[in-house]
């Protein structure tokens, strides 16, 4: 099988996982419009396996589609831009440095621009809400895109 079909094939599989973890394994917060989900590892995974471009896409648009599709429209194009800069940063500097701190960085990028939108639509009292809520996502997206890429990079990459 040609490399290129089966890279497309996966990035679509993890497009619909991600969007899956996103909107079926998410925790709204009740005070603002606001929720916790999995999807962050799945942004992570793609990016460390698949690198920068292929990590922006699946992370933003996947993500975008899933806040169209779970009822949070106003987010979709500020997740869209956050999540796709967020996957191109995992994705780019997990080439150049350790996986982890290609992890660390993105999730200060995600942390510090949904913390800024949350206090610019719903005010200052949302951003400490926001940060706690994504330190938590990041956290456990981490664990399990660290955990995982290298085994899953042996799958998709064995010939």
């Amino acid at each position: 099988m040609d490399v290129r079909i089966k890279k497309i094939a996966f990035l679509g599989l993890f497009m619909a996982l991600l969007i899956i973890a996103t909107t079926i394994l998410r925790f709204p917060v009740p005070t603002f419009n606001l929720y916790f989900n999995l999807g962050e590892g799945v942004i992570y995974l793609v990016a460390l396996i698949f690198g920068g471009p292929a990590g922006a896409i699946v992370g933003g648009v996947g993500s975008g589609l899933s806040d169209i599709i779970g009822g949070y429209p106003v987010w979709a194009p500020i997740t869209l831009f956050i999540k796709g800069i967020e996957g191109f940063i995992v994705g780019t500097l997990s080439r150049k440095t350790k996986p982890y701190m290609a992890v660390a960085a993105g999730a200060l990028f995600m942390m510090i621009g949904y913390a800024s939108a949350a206090g610019l639509l719903y005010g200052i009292g949302a951003v400490p809400i926001e940060i706690a809520g994504d330190f938590v996502q990041v956290s456990i997206g981490g664990v399990i895109g660290l955990t995982l890429h290298k085994r899953l990079e042996k799958y998709i990459y064995r010939r």
